[in-house]
């Protein structure tokens, strides 16, 4: 039969690609790519992701919160009130706070500005060096040591791409600020899972929100689920707006018609 004029797509069987390679383009339906790295697509097909202010502002609002959850020592009340114990304890201003962001797209930018706004200290890693920003930057694997020596909370947001997959391990938690706590809500394959655990049963890491994981759903007999200071969410930072999607879709649909460039492009040499 004719190929399909355009495919929308969120972990789709990579067999679709295989019998479809030339859709005139593809919608991922949502803000990460790398469900759509499949043999079968061909290079030249735009790839489109989704820009969502709604997503964008969902994400700034969990990111706040397992900072602040972090900071504000909850998972240590929630534990004292489980057994009717008052214990107040000693509490810094978020501005003795420094958070870095790994991943400054348009998400990392967002939560980096909140932050900043709330009093964090705040300061950003990316792959490749960026124009100015409303965070202090820190770009190339050689920033890298500098950038987690000076990072108190760690906030994971980079992509999942062949550069980044398994990038947080043992090595970059040994390299953090005494006491460091970690927020992952990027992706899962980006952290070598048994590496945090270890990092947070040792007291190398004082504390996490994990919302992504390797294997979704996190398997029962993960040790992450037991680990004190740990809090797990069920990958739900950030969810888009069906209703956004569609109508972003049909605009860009109606820019291929009149040969414009389309909005949300993805390189996908680069995977984002």
């Amino acid at each position: 039969g004719a190929a399909p004029y355009v495919i929308c797509a969120w972990k789709t069987d990579p067999k679709v690609f295989e019998v479809l390679p030339s859709p005139r383009a593809v919608f991922s339906l949502g803000a990460g790519v790398d469900h759509l790295q499949v043999p079968g697509l061909l290079r030249d097909v735009p790839v489109v992701r989704i820009v969502d202010p709604d997503l964008t502002m969902r994400m700034v609002e969990y990111v706040t919160f397992a900072v602040l959850h972090l900071h504000r020592q909850i998972s240590r009340y929630a534990q004292d009130q489980s057994l009717r114990v008052w214990a107040p304890r000693f509490q810094t201003a978020a501005s003795r706070v420094r958070v870095g962001i790994m991943g400054l797209g348009v998400l990392g930018e967002a939560c980096g500005r909140t932050l900043a706004q709330l009093g964090f200290d705040v300061a950003g890693w990316v792959r490749t060096p960026r124009e100015a920003t409303s965070v202090q930057v820190f770009a190339g694997q050689e920033a890298l040591g500098a950038f987690l020596a000076r990072t108190e909370i760690l906030v994971n947001l980079l992509p999942n791409t062949p550069q980044t997959r398994g990038l947080i391990g043992a090595d970059v938690f040994a390299l953090l600020a005494d006491g460091a706590r970690f927020v992952n809500v990027g992706r899962g394959e980006t952290v070598v899972e048994d590496e945090l655990a270890q990092a947070l049963a040792s007291g190398r890491l004082a504390g996490a929100v994990l919302d992504v994981f390797g294997t979704e759903p996190l398997p029962a007999d993960s040790p992450l689920w037991a680990l004190p200071g740990v809090l797990i969410t069920p990958h739900v930072a950030a969810d888009s707006d069906p209703d956004v999607i569609a109508d972003q879709i049909v605009r860009n649909i109606e820019r291929l018609e009149r040969g414009e460039e389309l909005a949300g492009r993805v390189d996908m040499t680069r995977g984002y």
